[in-house]
């Protein structure tokens, strides 16, 4: 076994604990901020997040730790036998170091005197969190006021997780714990879940503030000054503009006090700065990149009142189906004004308008963009497979005869599904389409080949338009009607399940549930997704475009959804709301 390469360890971190906290090499600490997120369940503590924030304000003699809990009630973390506790407390610098110190040499981390459980901890480097620009940082989400020349932040990384897992297990209990923790404190836990379980020290930048300004000649000055009990010193100002995955601009400057000219040739800004301490070695800002004001454009527009306004006349049916005149005042607008110039930029609009963000080919390549029903190339298509992947599709019928064209392009489509699904399929596969049946489960979920995953389908048994003529007597009264349409779906179901016990075969490895929503049980749903859950992490979703009994006939495209959890939490709702045997059509012993 090849040796573990260790790039940082918690020597390394008490030692940079140390070297930041030394009175003005950052700025002037006296005492730690201490907040704890905890779990818990009956007497036992659990760290779910600890912020520890360094400041200059004195601490106090004594912790009173029979005062340290925010929450005066007991918060419970819906759908656990999870509570959640709040606790702030202050320790002084010389306290916090020996809770540091004390890791180091036990890997056991215990800032108060009760016992807190904790997952594996382990030192990572450090690192510098800037203040949020025109977008926020997800760090800053949890960081405690980083709005100036930004923090240095040092972590004890829970690697194992191993008491958060029914967090990530369940992305709608971690959106619960964030909205506990959001009345107490202003941390969006949600969005740096990968955070949960660490211990986070933050380290904000004091010694000193920073501005940056627009310059005719050089068109961007930085300019700095230092903090009343900190001699100046040499610090390096850099700055670059990095456009389209390219630095287009780049300059730097040694001053001690004053303004660094820099020129980039950019007269509206978009660098980013850093300001790096040469005696020090160390970084006292960063910031993401600023934007200057050379321009503004001004826009008048008024609506007339009474009958001099233009208006919009036309015919809406109302709630009796009659159709009801409506009158609609349009807004005229005036010509735009600019005040002051606009910077001249060649390369615009021509680079934030390119109309494709990658190469389609690239999307097609991971089927996240494919469009299918296009007669051109379907064979040529098929041809340039594999030969390995057709054994896939081996019980199918590829005689001569029944290769038609839209068997074809079928194949080709499905074929894309079972691609996805060997992909990212290794914690599961969840197949939502209102028109699902037994015939469409066979051709995907079985094909499934992850053993053992959790394989779920959910249809609404829709039958398409051509499934057949109605049984429904017409001149039958509501009642019969109703009596008519329950036995036809129970009698559905019962083909259905037939239909899967009998094309099963072995079943090895196979873990697949189908379900039916029907009457009033949950809520309809039109939408068609292949989802991949994810036990850490987002899951990952594809809209289908259209029902599997139709995949690849007509023109529809599969695409992935940039937003996978939400479609994966709204599935997972709707599958709990129908637990129960008048809504199985069949599963796996």
């Amino acid at each position: 076994m090849p040796k573990k390469m260790i790039a940082w360890d918690a020597a390394r971190t008490r030692a940079k604990l140390d070297e930041l906290v030394e009175p003005g090499v950052i700025g002037f600490y006296r005492s730690v901020e201490v907040t704890e997120v905890l779990g818990v369940q009956g007497k036992a503590l659990t760290n779910f997040l600890t912020l520890a924030v360094a400041e200059p304000v004195e601490a106090p003699a004594e912790v009173d730790w029979k005062s340290i809990l925010l929450n005066q009630k007991r918060l419970k973390l819906r759908g656990t036998d999870w509570y959640v506790g709040i606790a702030q407390y202050r320790l002084s610098l010389d306290a916090f170091l020996e809770k540091v110190s004390e890791f180091e040499m036990t890997g056991r981390w215990r800032p108060a005197p009760v016992e807190l459980q904790t997952g594996t901890l382990a030192a990572v480097p450090p690192q510098f969190v800037p203040a949020d620009g025109f977008k926020s940082h997800p760090w800053n989400g949890v960081l405690k006021n980083n709005f100036f020349e930004g923090s240095h932040v040092l972590e004890l990384f829970d690697t194992s997780k191993e008491h958060l897992r029914f967090l990530f297990g369940e992305s709608r209990r971690l959106t619960c714990l964030a909205e506990l923790v959001g009345e107490y404190l202003p941390i969006k836990l949600d969005g740096m879940s990968d955070r949960l379980g660490n211990i986070i020290i933050q380290l904000p930048v004091t010694v000193i503030s920073s501005e940056a300004r627009s310059s005719s000649d050089y068109d961007h000055s930085v300019a700095i000054t230092w903090h009343p009990d900190v001699s100046p010193r040499n610090v390096r100002v850099a700055a670059e503009i990095w456009q389209d995955s390219t630095v287009t601009s780049f300059d730097a400057a040694v001053i001690s006090t004053g303004e660094a000219t820099l020129q980039l040739n950019s007269p509206g800004g978009g660098a980013r700065t850093q300001i790096w301490d040469e005696d020090r070695r160390v970084l006292l800002s960063a910031t993401p990149p600023v934007h200057f004001l050379t321009a503004a454009s001004f826009s008048m527009s008024i609506a007339h009142p009474g009958s001099s306004s233009p208006r919009r006349d036309f015919l809406l049916p109302d709630s009796m189906g009659n159709m009801a005149p409506q009158s609609l005042a349009l807004i005229q607008e005036r010509s735009a004004q600019l005040i002051g110039s606009k910077p001249e930029a060649p390369r615009e609009p021509w680079v934030s308008q390119r109309v494709f963000s990658e190469s389609v080919a690239s999307l097609k390549s991971r089927r996240e963009f494919v469009q299918y029903g296009l007669d051109e190339g379907v064979l040529q298509e098929v041809e340039k497979k594999p030969a390995a992947e057709p054994e896939s599709i081996q019980a199918e019928d590829t005689s001569a005869e029944n290769l038609s064209r839209k068997f074809t392009r079928r194949m080709v489509a499905l074929e894309d599904l079972r691609w996805l699904m060997k992909e990212h399929g290794g914690e599961g596969v969840w197949l939502w389409d209102p028109f699902l049946n037994a015939e469409d489960v066979l051709r995907t979920l079985f094909f499934c080949p992850h053993h053992g995953v959790q394989l779920r389908a959910l249809t609404a048994g829709k039958a398409p338009p051509d499934d057949g003529p109605n049984s429904v007597v017409e001149d039958a009264d509501e009642r019969e009607r109703r009596r008519q349409a329950l036995a036809r779906a129970e009698q559905k179901k019962r083909d259905q399940a037939a239909h899967l016990e009998a094309a099963k075969g072995n079943g090895r490895g196979l873990h697949l549930e189908f379900r039916v929503r029907e009457g009033g049980a949950g809520w309809g749903f039109h939408d068609r997704f292949i989802i991949f859950p994810r036990e850490i992490g987002s899951a990952l979703a594809w809209s289908l475009g259209t029902s599997i009994n139709s995949y690849g006939d007509e023109h529809h495209i599969l695409q992935k959804v940039a937003h996978g959890e939400p479609i994966a939490q709204a599935f997972q709702e709707l599958w709990e709301q129908l637990e129960g045997e008048q809504y199985l059509i069949w599963k796996t012993p």
